[in-house]
């Protein structure tokens, strides 16, 4: 089956702009280049016979997201304190090192969320939007950190992907087939801010 997949980006931020270090348009085009381009290709599972023909990011415009059945949405918001877990169920602690937070088998469907005031730089925002919506497409919390990805590449495994993502420069190939063999599961998408 041929798959197209969006990461919808939905900035709940609110005019909050940082533009020594990140600006969004910057965040986007590293979405596109380094990691969602990546991801298009045949599924890197065995067996499969799906086919990535399109792997993008946008930034959603209105106040709802126009999402297709193999998509997935990332909140960001400034800060923890404005998470948007409460408000749909799920459980939440504050941490001075998470940039960013999953929430699964909540009501209307998992939450991701990231943290604009918690990441430094355009490539830091890229790499835990990455990161969070792979637990969303995956469904898979912490248990993801440490996940193998075998064959093709099951080289250097994740880093992006793991627990300490923010502290590798790129992605590897691990986190590409990864995030790849995810796109094709289908979740209940956020269509709006809850």
């Amino acid at each position: 089956m041929d798959i197209r997949h969006t990461l919808w980006v939905f900035d709940a931020v609110a005019g909050l702009k940082d533009f020594r270090n990140k600006s969004l348009p910057d965040v986007m085009d590293k979405l596109n280049r380094e990691y969602l381009a990546n991801c298009v290709g045949a599924v890197p599972r065995a067996g499969s016979t799906d086919k990535i023909i399109s792997a993008d990011a946008k930034q959603v415009t209105g106040q709802t997201v126009p999402a297709g059945p193999f998509d997935a949405v990332v909140f960001l918001v400034k800060d923890d304190s404005q998470s948007f877990g409460p408000k749909i169920g799920g459980a939440f602690t504050s941490s001075p090192d998470v940039l960013g937070r999953t929430f699964l088998g909540t009501r209307g469907g998992g939450l991701s969320e990231v943290y604009w005031n918690k990441c430094y730089s355009s490539k830091e925002l890229a790499a835990s939007i990455f990161h969070e919506a792979a637990h969303l497409k995956s469904g898979l919390d912490n248990s993801m950190h440490h996940a193998r990805v075998g064959a093709p590449h099951g080289g250097p495994g994740l880093k992006v992907l793991s627990a300490n993502g923010s502290s590798f420069f790129s992605p590897s190939l691990d986190d590409f087939d990864f995030y790849s063999i995810a796109i094709p599961r289908h979740i209940i998408v956020r269509t709006r801010v809850p």
